[in-house]
């Protein structure tokens, strides 16, 4: 390769960051930021990634826990460099990576191997793997009730999931007292438990429900602001939805709790990813962490796991019995199932399969729907691969998340519209790029209106056509052909659902008067519906007292669970329906998970 200093551009979080990386000798010697705002995150993690590079001569180290795309982003103007010097990136592809680390599907003991190397240990009481909504409340808790706590985040930030948060669901409050809302409790558990067909034990709705007026008591004493209560944007039967400052839990929530964890004593550790349990004759009596890529061992009494979930983890998602194949993944890159894996590898109960996502239905050639009229069901006409209806398309009305279940029973779900339903039911679309719409940009914005904005997109859609999911044609037949359904089979589907619309009565799924919008003109779409998944919630089995358990219900001693790790309230379905029921249970189970662990604590002296 050619001596000399090559200047490149590395992905950053938002925006370029400007790199000279110096080769000589056909080694990489040095790599520094020529950028003046790179971030004090980004300059850690190019530190880190300096080092790794530099060490072991490979661009396929691992990438900083918490700052993926600045990684891949170093590692990408590292190889374009090689290549600028005349080399060969894949001599530079060694891995350090042993055979033995290879994780095989469902085998999760090397998350209960002690590692070879440990530069330091650390004894403390509770061990806190998260920072989000729940291991921050954890935090606090543990903080005001004078327990010795390590919070580890594998980000390089707190909050996890949790800033994209809204609001909390309550009853009974304070604050909705003041508003004149008088509704009883036990309406909200009843509503809950109908959603998901009573298959929950619903002492955990209970639990939960009877604790939220006092829980959003004790957030505001700490700090946590609120603004309003109502029944989030006429979208909830009950008016349980407390909205935090700026409807953003990175604005309400996130700030206020991480600086009184801190007031109170909590450590918290970012960019310090849990890497395995310490799991010694049958109980739980620590974890291990990568500290500034150091290998710590974390000697505490009591762990809870407040992770965030499996959401970014395909394999697991898969094994949820949702197809992959084209899913999009939002959410927290770090949101990878660690917590889960390390339960399993001490025999807690599985119940990923009966885990709820947060999970909705988009066209990959299309933005994603935020006004989601038509995307989402409603008018829609849904057939499967067979080309017949499947569902009644408008089931979103009843819970959100309903408008994605019934795509786990078939091969695929398309969906059928003309060029008039699109701009009546999708003019408030707007034209927004991939990471505006992965940060649901404009979800709120829903007084957009502009129909021939909305066909432009459509039109421009249809020639790019991404991953071959939308198409357009002038008749019926051609239409099917397009997409390889079975011709007859869905002409005469479209047909019959013309005629119900006609009649105003849908003598399949007994869809409502005012969603049978009939598909008579063309131009005619069809768009494979595949899904978008944001996160997962449960997969770690627990008890009321957030105590992880076998599957014989015997609790694993010092393993606690919080948050969206696990969360027996939901059975497949997230009760969405009820606005904030999620994020209630985070604050509840990281309060009440600490409350346990004591009584725990204080049985071992």
């Amino acid at each position: 390769m050619k001596n000399g200093k090559y200047f490149e551009q590395a992905e950053g979080i938002d925006r370029p960051i400007n790199l000279s990386i110096e080769i000589n000798n056909g080694k990489i010697v040095k790599i520094a930021s020529e950028s003046n705002n790179i971030s004090d995150l980004e300059k850690n993690t190019l530190d880190k990634m300096t080092n790794r590079i530099i060490e072991k001569q490979s661009v396929s180290v691992d990438v900083v826990s918490g700052a993926t795309v600045s990684s891949k982003g170093i590692l990408a103007a590292t190889k374009q460099a090689i290549v600028d010097a005349e080399g060969n990136p894949e001599n530079f592809e060694k891995t350090s990576m042993q055979k033995s680390d290879v994780e095989e599907k469902g085998d999760y003991q090397k998350w209960i191997k002690k590692p070879e190397k440990i530069a330091k240990t650390i004894d403390t009481d509770l061990a806190i793997v998260g920072s989000g909504i729940a291991g921050l409340a954890a935090a606090v808790q543990a903080g005001e009730d004078h327990v010795k706590t390590i919070v580890l985040e594998k980000n390089g930030f707190v909050g996890g999931n949790g800033s994209g948060v809204e609001g909390m669901l309550g009853a009974e409050t304070k604050m909705q007292k003041a508003a004149g809302i008088t509704f009883a409790k036990e309406e909200v558990v009843k509503n809950e438990l109908e959603t998901i067909q009573y298959q929950a034990d619903g002492s955990f709705w209970v639990d939960l429900v009877g604790h939220t007026a006092d829980n959003i008591d004790w957030l505001i004493k700490n700090g946590v602001q609120f603004e309003a209560v109502d029944d989030y944007h006429h979208t909830c039967p009950l008016p349980t939805f407390h909205w935090f400052k700026d409807g953003r839990g990175a604005t309400g929530y996130i700030p206020y709790m991480k600086k009184r964890a801190l007031e109170l004593g909590v450590e918290i550790l970012t960019s310090s990813p849990a890497i395995g349990l310490i799991y010694d004759q049958g109980v739980v009596k620590g974890v291990y962490a990568k500290i500034e890529d150091d290998v710590v061992q974390i000697n505490s009494k009591a762990v809870i796991f407040a992770s965030g979930g499996f959401g970014q983890d395909r394999e697991l998602v898969a094994r949820e019995g949702w197809n992959v194949d084209n899913m999009l993944i939002v959410g927290m890159t770090g949101s990878t199932g660690d917590a889960y894996k390390m339960a399993m590898a001490v025999g807690a109960k599985d119940t990923l399969q009966n885990s709820a996502p947060l999970i909705t239905n988009f066209v990959k050639a299309l933005p994603l729907g935020n006004g989601r009229d038509l995307l989402a069901g409603g008018p829609a006409l849904w057939v499967n691969q067979d080309g017949v209806r499947f569902t009644d398309e408008s089931i979103t009305d009843r819970n959100a998340i309903l408008q994605s279940q019934p795509f786990k029973s078939i091969k695929n779900g398309y969906l059928v519209f003309n060029r008039k339903m699109f701009a009546e039911y999708e003019d408030n679309l707007q034209d927004l790029s991939l990471e505006e719409q992965k940060s649901m940009k404009g979800i709120d914005e829903l007084n957009h209106h502009d129909r021939e904005q909305a066909l432009r997109i459509l039109d421009r859609c249809v020639k790019t056509n991404e991953s071959n999911s939308l198409f357009e044609a002038d008749s019926l037949e051609e239409l099917a052909d397009r997409i390889g359904l079975p011709k007859k089979a869905f002409v005469d589907q479209v047909h019959r659902y013309n005629e119900f619309c006609k009649q105003g009565e849908d003598h399949e799924f007994g869809k409502e008067q005012k969603y049978l919008v009939p598909i008579e003109e063309g131009p005619y779409y069809i768009a494979r519906l595949d899904q978008s998944l944001a996160i997962s919630i449960g997969g770690i089995g627990e008890n009321r007292n957030f105590e992880v358990i076998d599957n014989n219900w015997n609790k694993i001693p010092g393993l606690y669970a919080a948050g969206i790790d696990s969360a027996m309230q939901y059975k497949n379905i997230y009760t969405i329906n009820l606005g904030g029921s999620c994020c209630a249970h985070c604050v509840n189970s990281g309060r009440y998970s600490v409350k346990n662990a004591e009584k725990y604590l204080q049985n071992m002296n």
